[in-house]
C-alpha cells in the first residue's frame, strides 16, 4: 500500500467513521457496536475522501487500541461517530461503565487516543 492522504490524524478518523458508517466493510475496531446496527438504511452516503485500504489500516490501528485500552478506544471511536460530540461520549461511556466520567475526561481519552493512532502511523512510516 502507498502512503495516506494526509497527515492530519483528526481528519483520517473522521473519514474512517464516514467509511464505517457506509458499512462497505464490518470494522474490527467496534463491529459488534450497537452504533453499527442502529444506522438508517436511507441514510445519504456522503463522498469519501479515503480509500478502502486506508481506512482499513486506521480501522486495524483501532482494533489494537481496544486491545491495549478498551475506554480510549471507545471514547474514540464514540467521538468521531458522534461528529465530534465529547459531551455524547461522556454520557454513554458513564452509562457503560461503574463510574462517572465527566465530558473533560472524555476529552482526554479522545485526544489520547487519537495521539495513539498518530504514533502508530508515524512509526510505521505511513505519514508524509
Amino acid at each position: 500500500m502507498g502512503q495516506i492522504i494526509s497527515n492530519n490524524t483528526g481528519w483520517l478518523l473522521s473519514q474512517w467513521a464516514k467509511w464505517a458508517k457506509q458499512g462497505r466493510c464490518t470494522p474490527n475496531g467496534f463491529g459488534e457496536s450497537p452504533m453499527f446496527k442502529e444506522l438508517p438504511e436511507q441514510e445519504a452516503k456522503p463522498n469519501l475522501l479515503i480509500t478502502d485500504d486506508e481506512a482499513m489500516l486506521i480501522d486495524s490501528i483501532i482494533a489494537k487500541l481496544k486491545i491495549r485500552d478498551r475506554e480510549m478506544a471507545k471514547a474514540l471511536v464514540l467521538f468521531y461517530f458522534s461528529d465530534g460530540n465529547a459531551s455524547h461520549v461522556a454520557r454513554v461511556l458513564s452509562a457503560q461503565s461503574e463510574q462517572k466520567i465527566n465530558r473533560k475526561r472524555a476529552d482526554v481519552l479522545v485526544k489520547a487516543g487519537t495521539a495513539w493512532v498518530d504514533a502508530v502511523l508515524f512509526m510505521g512510516n505511513i505519514v508524509k
